[in-house]
């Protein structure tokens, strides 16, 4: 086979070369290349049954971090996982009892606002005297339930004393006294509570002299006269004098709940024997408050005497 003839680039010389002076890089190239940062990222040595090493996340210039694709999260130790497993039992348990606590509180608030309904119904249609003690003792924990039931005892005793006049009216002949004397009578258990509340004894005092005026504005003359009537109306006005006895004292050791100037004694003496004395001439009553008279008057001398060292017969608060 003939030969080829050869191409020009076989007859070209090999590219110059500067030889004469030594130089540590090959050429221009690799000089500017070494210039240049590297980017290339550099290898770490590989390390066998060991976790890759987390890098931590790297900030663009917004000072935001992006996660790098290749990150892992190091798996807990034996004991922190068993510490873990433990203590799920009881978390689970304490979130129960809370979503319990919760709903009881739920509840709790509930019949909160149902005895408020319910002590409003109540007060509303005046029925605080008649309530039972239970739910009177709840009723009394407010600082106005002294104010509260002498209004519902007041509407009270109007109510009966209507009630009885258009029962003596309805009748052709005289209502025994008894009759009025055994309904009055009913008023003195819840008077006599009201005089234990905070500002209660002021205002149980001036009830039981009404409740004492409403039996007198009852009756005619001829009941007046009756042994029967008249011995019915002493029995009920000893009873009133063994509550108002009660009352004056506790009148007298608290004077720290009386309104004002406190209260003046001897201007009441005055009021009852005043009262006392119509009553005597007008229906033969003999005695009107006389225990109660006498404790007040005891009072007044020791005012007059200086040893209360508040006046003449007046009862301040201190």
């Amino acid at each position: 086979m003939p030969n080829r003839p050869s191409s020009f680039a076989d007859h070209q010389s090999p590219p110059y070369k500067d030889t004469q002076y030594a130089s540590t890089y090959d050429s221009s190239q690799d000089r500017l290349q070494s210039y240049r940062p590297s980017t290339a990222p550099k290898s770490e040595p590989q390390h066998y049954n060991s976790l890759p090493i987390q890098r931590p996340q790297e900030s663009n210039h917004n000072g935001t971090g992006h996660a790098s694709p290749t990150q892992f999260t190091q798996a807990p130790d034996p004991l922190t996982r068993a510490f873990n497993e433990a203590v799920k039992p009881y978390l689970e348990k304490i979130e129960r009892l809370q979503a319990e606590i919760d709903d009881q509180k739920l509840d709790i608030q509930q019949l909160e606002d149902e005895r408020a309904d319910m002590y409003a119904w109540i007060d509303k249609r005046g029925l605080r005297a008649d309530v039972p003690l239970s739910i009177a003792a709840a009723m009394n924990t407010d600082t106005t339930s002294a104010q509260t039931l002498a209004h519902h005892l007041d509407r009270k005793m109007t109510i009966l004393n209507h009630d009885l006049h258009r029962l003596q009216d309805s009748l052709s002949s005289h209502l025994p006294t008894s009759t009025f004397t055994t309904t009055l009578a009913t008023l003195l258990p819840a008077i006599e509570s009201l005089s234990h509340l905070p500002h209660g004894a002021p205002l149980a005092f001036e009830l039981l002299i009404k409740l004492g005026g409403n039996l007198n504005s009852h009756g005619g003359e001829e009941g007046y006269n009756n042994d029967g009537d008249i011995a019915s109306r002493a029995e009920f006005y000893s009873r009133l004098d063994e509550t108002m006895v009660e009352v004056v004292r506790r009148r007298l050791e608290r004077p720290d709940e009386e309104e004002g100037q406190g209260w003046v004694v001897g201007r009441d003496v005055k009021r009852l024997e005043k009262t006392g004395g119509l009553l005597r001439s007008k229906i033969g009553l003999q005695t009107y408050f006389p225990r109660s008279l006498d404790v007040m008057r005891y009072e007044v001398k020791r005012g007059e005497t200086g040893v209360n060292g508040r006046g003449v017969g007046r009862v301040s608060p201190p």
